[in-house]
């Protein structure tokens, strides 16, 4: 098996030879002499390739995802190794589960009122779902929340782990106040 361009590769008419052995490579930070580092990337690229990772089924939404997350053009895509982009791929993959799970764990909101959240209309905020805590950014903030979103990843998230604690411990002596 000969270690070809991703040009090449996409080219086969037959790609299981390579991909039964190249999917067991261990993940590596490193495309086309680039890294990925996700919490220095712009928080909405980080969003808008979340939404793109479930819809990928061309080289040129792949392309397009390596392009955000590696900073490499195109040209220099198609040149690179596969060995090098299936071990790029399941770094990439890894850390968008990795955000994901992080997000997940540390921005979901166990309310008592989450039923009349849902009465209220919640479903349809659901396509803002990405620019919604910008916009709560921006208003605590005095900002403007497209301007948030070229911010690093890290800082936004930080921002927003901070501020959902607040408003719980808020909340909370709210009801302890009340008694």
């Amino acid at each position: 098996m000969k270690n070809i361009t991703l040009k090449q590769y996409t080219r086969l008419t037959d790609t299981l030879p390579y991909d039964s052995i190249l999917n067991h490579l261990n993940p590596k930070n490193s495309f086309g002499g680039s890294r990925m580092d996700i919490g220095q990337m712009p928080y909405a690229n980080v969003k808008y390739c979340i939404r793109l990772l479930p819809k990928l089924s061309d080289w040129s939404g792949i392309q397009q995802l390596f392009e955000i997350c590696y900073n490499v053009p195109e040209k220099t895509f198609w040149r690179t190794r596969i060995t090098e982009y299936f071990a790029a791929r399941k770094f990439m993959l890894l850390e968008f589960e990795r955000i994901i799970l992080t997000e997940n764990k540390l921005l979901a909101t166990q309310s008592t009122d989450a039923h009349l959240w849902q009465m209220a209309g919640a479903d349809k905020l659901k396509p803002y779902s990405d620019t919604l805590p910008l916009l709560q950014l921006g208003k605590l903030l005095g900002q403007y929340p497209f301007d948030l979103g070229r911010k690093p990843y890290s800082e936004i998230f930080n921002l927003l782990a901070q501020t959902k604690t607040q408003n719980e411990v808020e909340a909370e002596y709210q009801k302890l106040s009340r008694s």
